[in-house]
């Protein structure tokens, strides 16, 4: 084995005290993570108020029948961009010439493509489960899938349209309480 030999410049070199050294490495450390856990720009700073929405709606639909409904709902924020929704609703239905009484319930899920409200229309898309009950039959429940655009926020109401595919296809006028920030 060779025994190593120092070179002459590090004999030359002088060398830090051990403290010094740990406290640089230490004031680093505290840059990096300073530097790592850095602050919200202004355009991040937009806060979700998890607040229970209302909703009136009428529907027309065509299933098998013909139908029109009225319902109440309520939205809540599951995010920024996605709202869960659920309605219960009643109305007429007409089978063999004669109107009959109908009932059905929504649970979705939409995506707003606009949930800031920075344009005047607020397309979304969503989807969901419904259960549709016309008469004394049978309930029958299915997969909805819902295309909608609100309107201009009012004082109190956002308008919207919607359309959707579930126990038959549906066209609907909705009314949600506006909300202070935001759709």
């Amino acid at each position: 084995m060779r025994a190593s030999v120092p070179f002459a410049d590090d004999a030359a070199r002088p060398r830090a005290p051990r403290r010094a050294r740990c406290g640089a490495i230490i004031a680093l450390a505290i840059v990096a993570l300073a530097m790592a856990a850095a602050a919200p720009l202004g355009a991040q700073q937009f806060v979700v108020v998890p607040r229970v929405q209302p909703e009136a709606r009428v529907e027309v639909g065509i299933a098998r029948q013909a139908s029109v409904l009225a319902m109440a709902g309520v939205n809540v924020p599951a995010g920024t961009y996605v709202r869960v929704g659920a309605a219960l609703g009643a109305g007429a239905v007409w089978t063999s010439g004669a109107a009959q009484a109908t009932t059905r319930a929504d649970v979705t899920l939409r995506f707003l493509l606009d949930p800031f409200g920075e344009n005047r229309w607020g397309p979304y898309a969503g989807g969901g489960l419904t259960v549709r009950r016309d008469g004394w039959a049978r309930p029958a429940a299915g997969v909805l899938f819902v295309l909608g655009v609100e309107g201009r926020r009012g004082r109190r109401w956002t308008p919207s349209v919607e359309a959707g595919l579930g126990e038959g296809a549906r066209l609907g006028v909705v009314l949600r309480r506006a909300r202070a920030n935001g759709r």
